[in-house]
């Protein structure tokens, strides 16, 4: 009874030595991944179809949910909404009328 787990045991370290040398060796056996060139892609969320439309989620603060909020207030740009007022986007966005003016100061900033 000896021998035939003497030879289990056998096998099982000659695999476990063999997966260690792969894994060891998986470096020079695999192809290195391939990295793009350029920036990374940008992922967005929201309205999909808007590709005229500025996108109002590059101001900090800003997010799908809140840009949903301003486009249905008809802010779509950042022309619009710096040159609203800010008890209207407040209102509209459900934020403060600061939170308001400091999106109101980056959209001038990036139209």
């Amino acid at each position: 009874m000896k021998q035939p787990l003497k030879n289990l045991l056998r096998v099982g370290g000659v695999i476990v030595g063999m997966g260690a040398a792969v894994w060891a060796l998986r470096d020079k056996l695999l192809p290195a991944p391939e990295i793009p060139e350029g920036p990374p892609p940008r992922f967005r969320t929201g309205n999909a179809g808007a590709s005229t439309k500025d996108d109002l989620t590059d101001v900090k603060g800003i997010g799908p949910v809140y840009a949903d909020r301003l486009a249905a207030a008809g802010m779509t740009s950042f022309a619009e909404l710096a040159s609203a007022d800010p008890a209207t986007i407040a209102e509209a966005a459900g934020v403060s009328e600061s939170t308001a003016t400091s999106w109101m100061e980056q959209a001038a900033a990036l139209s």
